[in-house]
């Protein structure tokens, strides 16, 4: 479905930008793909391979969901894969943003310290939680804690992007997060964490 809506909508772009099909034809299109610096973006790294033969897609990277839903908003890039809590946001503040399907299962992961009696999701009470704010991943952990009875004033909150979240957790900066892959999988392999929940798995 994503595939399908990607590549009509980048010819959907192309074709506002010839006059005619045998022009449309002859020449090469370049559609910029936003994607972040994580695993569950790697997608859009595979699209040029069901792409027309004149149609080739260059992967402009991001750090962060709030920058790549910028790009697509001030048209930097023709389409993005974020979180959608930057979509959403975005939205609701009149920006011209449309949220064309899901594209990961299992995305994001709570991670504790391994051996910890962080263990479920209410565990995380009195504790130091690393967030990205601004994050699809910040919105879920808030609706969790709010389904387990606990607020953000029931933890500690510290600000960490996402690459930094396994070290700091191995360090002991944090007693847990709410991280993106690949920093879910780094922290169990690796026998530094373990998992508390997947919040989200569609």
């Amino acid at each position: 479905m994503l595939r399908r809506h990607l590549l009509a909508g980048a010819g959907f772009v192309a074709a506002g930008t010839f006059a005619a099909p045998s022009i449309l034809r002859a020449q090469t299109r370049t559609v910029k793909m936003g994607a972040l610096r994580l695993v569950h973006s790697m997608p859009p790294y595979f699209y040029e391979k069901f792409a027309p033969a004149n149609l080739k897609i260059e992967i402009i990277v991001f750090d962060s969901p709030t920058d790549g839903k910028n790009a697509v908003v001030t048209k930097s890039v023709d389409f993005g894969t974020f979180g959608i809590a930057a979509a959403i946001l975005g939205g609701a503040a009149g920006e011209p943003v449309v949220v064309v399907g899901a594209l990961s299962n299992k995305g994001m992961g709570v991670i504790s310290k391994a051996g910890s009696d962080v263990k479920t999701v209410r565990d995380l009470k009195g504790k130091r939680v690393g967030i990205w704010p601004g994050s699809t991943q910040e919105v879920f952990i808030m609706e969790r804690l709010r389904m387990e009875g606990l607020s953000v004033k029931d933890i500690t909150p510290v600000r960490v992007p996402f690459g930094e979240m396994p070290a700091m957790l191995a360090r002991g900066d944090i007693d847990a997060y709410v991280g993106a892959e690949p920093g879910p999988a780094l922290s169990i392999t690796s026998g530094v964490g373990q998992l508390v929940e997947y919040p989200w798995a569609p």
